[in-house]
């Protein structure tokens, strides 16, 4: 059995917990060290149960005290970090040798999900393996996180309906998103509503492209707020599902272009992103300009540009005007991280 079959097997039983049995293993090719602490030194774990682990190391952490832990098998390459975990434990017992503290899951996180990822992850011998193992956790702890037990249709979807390609895309989504997220002040305390992030693993994983992707990943991200769940981004998912990656790429240039540009006096017209053929052909990689146009139609039908292309002239192309309207660039905006008033006009 593949371990994406092994993973879905374990989805599928969520909701019908077995007993639980706290089992502890060893775990002689892991290490763990305090996440808020660079310069603390790794503690070996010495076993892992369900329920917390025990760390061979020089700490005494006072009783009660919440220590968040990064875990990491040995093996794992050095620049891998979507393999390295992220959880809180709290301080139970002090030994001779080391400490035990209790894991704090995140709220509505099922306790049988973590317990049975986290004991294979401790027994898995093949790299790869274990690597996709270490990447669900992660992701699974991070949409917990952030949608509290709203993420269980995210984890479901994830364990039934995605093959692996579209299971791998997610991954790369969700790590990226969180990987963006890791540098806004407050990360920890972001929320996302759970049909937005069910949603782009829904239609997002589909995407075969890496700029297409990107998109997905900032979308994800901007749809994370710490105020309050915010739905503003469901229209803007809906918008994403129905651009390729050569609409993608206009829209992007034609953002970016008119980003770039000096502001105008007041009196003055807005600007106009025109493109000559050869610039065009340059952009997309395409040298029929007819699909060119088409696609700038596409993009003008889904309301993400301000003109459509003029196929009523017989005369030679000599320009594409690739002006984003403010939808567009409200999308792109979004799909770059950039943060908006979650009240913004196309918001629900």
């Amino acid at each position: 059995m593949t371990t994406l079959n092994q993973w879905q097997s374990w989805i599928e039983r969520l909701g019908y917990p077995e007993t639980p049995r706290a089992d502890r293993h060893s775990a002689p090719g892991f290490s763990v060290r305090r996440a808020n602490d660079p310069a603390s030194r790794p503690a070996i774990l010495k076993n892992i149960s369900s329920d917390g682990l025990y760390l061979l190391t020089e700490e005494r952490w006072p009783i009660g005290e919440l220590i968040p832990l990064t875990l990491e098998a040995e093996s794992s390459p050095e620049d891998n970090s979507e393999s390295q975990i992220a959880v809180q434990a709290r301080v139970v017992r002090h030994g001779e040798d080391g400490v035990g503290l209790a894991f704090i899951l995140p709220e509505g996180m099922d306790p049988n999900l973590w317990g049975v990822l986290i004991t294979v992850a401790i027994i898995l011998t093949v790299p790869k393996d274990l690597s996709f193992i270490l990447r669900m956790l992660r992701m699974a702890l991070f949409l917990y996180r952030l949608c509290g037990a709203g993420a269980d249709e995210s984890i479901l979807l994830l364990g039934g309906e995605l093959d692996q390609f579209r299971t791998e895309v997610s991954l790369q989504i969700a790590l990226g998103a969180e990987k963006l997220l890791a540098s806004e002040p407050g990360a920890g305390a972001m929320r996302a509503h759970p049909q937005i992030v069910a949603n782009v693993f829904k239609y997002g994983s589909w995407v075969q492209d890496d700029l297409t992707r990107q998109l997905w990943i900032g979308l994800l991200a901007t749809s994370c707020t710490a105020d309050a769940i915010d739905d503003s981004n469901i229209p803007f998912v809906d918008l994403l599902v129905n651009v390729t990656p050569i609409q993608g790429t206009i829209l992007i240039a034609g953002c970016e272009k008119l980003l770039e540009q000096t502001p105008q006096a007041p009196d003055h017209p807005p600007a106009r992103i025109i493109l000559a053929p050869d610039e065009m052909i340059q952009l997309t990689d395409m040298y029929d300009l007819t699909r060119i146009a088409e696609n700038i139609a596409y993009l003008f039908n889904f309301g993400l540009l301000e003109r459509n292309f003029d196929f009523t002239s017989y005369l030679p192309t000599e320009s594409f005007d690739i002006t984003p309207s403010a939808l567009g660039l409200e999308l792109y905006k979004r799909c770059q991280g950039h943060r908006t008033h979650p009240h913004c006009a196309y918001a629900h």
